[in-house]
């Protein structure tokens, strides 16, 4: 009886052996699910063609931004905590959220700055006097 039991013990000490390591070599081998934009840019340049947001997941912690560019279809991820990506996810939100086409999100206003306006009219003022001057000579 002592050898039943003594042998017993020994199969259940192997069997808990087994399986630890058997838990230990399948959790090595997990991969967990992946973001979709494993690198990501600031901003990009140029006409955007299509604009996807993805939420986060429990396979991605982030959200992810990704953007089509007109001249070669190539998708940028886009940073989601960069300005560019906040103002696209903004607009993204906004325009679910109203029912219009994300594809306004895609127009970029160009911005003028202060300085490059007033130079342009001081330059228009500027040939306008000169001129005018040359003529009353």
């Amino acid at each position: 009886m002592e050898l039943y039991s003594r042998s017993l013990c020994q199969f259940g000490f192997l069997i808990l052996l087994f399986t630890i390591l058997s838990v230990r070599q399948s959790g090595s081998t997990f991969v967990p699910g992946r973001c979709l934009c494993p690198k990501t840019q600031r901003g990009v340049r140029g006409p955007l063609k299509e604009l996807s947001v993805y939420p986060r997941s429990p396979s991605c912690d982030k959200m992810t931004v990704i953007v089509t560019m007109k001249k070669n279809n190539a998708p940028v991820c886009i940073n989601p905590e960069s300005q560019m990506g906040k103002q696209l996810i903004r607009c993204w939100n906004r325009a679910h959220k109203l029912g219009r086409n994300v594809r306004l999100c895609l127009r970029r206003n160009r911005r003028r700055t202060k300085g490059h306006h007033q130079r342009t009219r001081q330059r228009h003022r500027g040939q306008n006097h000169s001129g005018s001057s040359s003529t009353s000579q």
